[in-house]
């Protein structure tokens, strides 16, 4: 099999992918003001820490190898089962994803662009990703993930004497009745791991260690957002449908002027590295399912255009996503998932060691 990235960049481009997730939120998913929200994302990482375990020794123990075909070589029935499942669960995620980017761009920056032109340049932007392949997306996500980084830098320059940690209290669960289902939503925002299972055999050596680079530093930024919304806006955060995207619309930076619409161009090419990587997550397990490697990536193709397609149908029919989206925020898809298929796994290598 070969092996055409390495672990850091695989670990940078879902860290990219998952604070996607977090700066483009929903209608009716606005980020919480107070302690709370500092106490589930930490919670909600540690949890996946304790359910991603068997995940880290799968990865490690295939050592390069696809788990999906691990489970295939054992038992085929099994392994098209578990394809069939991963591929709804990583279609859905991909629509979510193109979902998430449309309503971010319309509503900000480019609120004027028709929504044709969002999709055809997402669209055409994202074949030519899959096209390049695994390597190139891989080197592109690195690269977006560094301009993100700057970004927040010149973001707590410019924003540094608006910051009033007086805003923060200690009281660090304000409801108890809505912190369990917020973990449970918040554990279920980390679909990268998904990625990690499926494209492990293409990670050159040690592609366990993107894991917890993922968990960890993702956490860390998150929580340093969090920090900024909290003590920069105050109780004005829960009204904010964009958080991130007010930061950088009121840090104006003399070098830069305003900010905000190289912001939404991250975050697009964001959402264009996640939805590549989505799709090759799909094209492994499909090929390691069904063991059809040129089927998979002509299909990888497909995914991508039926994705944005149903990203539009979400748009234009609302009602047809909230009961999905629900099912995804439940966490019951990704913890069937994390645990189902490394399990199997780490099952069907032990039986043939032993036969």
């Amino acid at each position: 099999m070969k092996h055409e990235i390495g672990y850091g960049g695989l670990a940078a481009s879902m860290i990219l992918s998952r604070l996607f997730t977090e700066a483009t939120s929903l209608p009716g998913s606005n980020t919480g003001y107070g302690m709370q929200r500092f106490t589930v994302t930490a919670s909600a990482f540690l949890l996946s820490a304790v359910v991603f375990l068997p995940l880290f020794f799968a990865a490690r123990k295939t050592a390069g190898e696809n788990m999906l075909s691990a489970i295939s070589k054992r038992s085929k029935a099994l392994s098209g089962f578990i394809g069939v499942l991963l591929s709804l669960y990583l279609l859905f995620s991909a629509s979510e994803t193109a979902l998430r980017s449309h309503y971010y761009a319309t509503s900000t920056a480019f609120d004027s662009a028709p929504s044709l032109y969002f999709y055809i340049f997402v669209g055409a932007v994202l074949i030519f990703a899959i096209y390049k392949g695994l390597e190139a997306t891989s080197r592109t996500g690195v690269i977006v993930f560094g301009g993100l980084i700057f970004l927040m830098m010149l973001m707590l320059a410019a924003l540094f004497m608006e910051i009033r940690p007086d805003r923060l209290y200690p009281a660090l669960i304000d409801n108890e009745q809505t912190f369990v289902p917020q973990v449970i939503k918040e554990f279920s925002l980390n679909s990268e791991a998904i990625i990690i299972l499926t494209l492990c055999g293409k990670v050159r050596c040690r592609s366990h260690i993107s894991l917890p680079l993922y968990l960890g530093v993702s956490c860390l930024i998150i929580l340093f957002m969090t920090f900024l919304y909290n003590t920069v806006f105050g109780r004005l955060t829960s009204l904010l449908d964009f958080p991130f995207y007010t930061l950088s619309s009121v840090s104006d930076i003399t070098l830069l002027h305003r900010i905000n619409g190289i912001d939404v161009t991250v975050w697009v090419m964001a959402a264009v590295v996640k939805l590549a990587f989505t799709a090759f997550a799909f094209r492994e397990t499909v090929c390691g399912s069904f063991g059809s490697a040129r089927a998979a990536k002509i299909l990888s193709f497909l995914f991508a255009v039926i994705s944005l397609a149903l990203s539009g149908l979400f748009t234009v029919f609302p009602e047809t996503f909230e009961p999905l989206s629900a099912l995804s925020n439940s966490g019951i898809p990704l913890l069937t998932a994390a645990l189902l298929v490394p399990a199997a796994a780490l099952l069907c290598m032990r039986s043939d060691r032993r036969a």
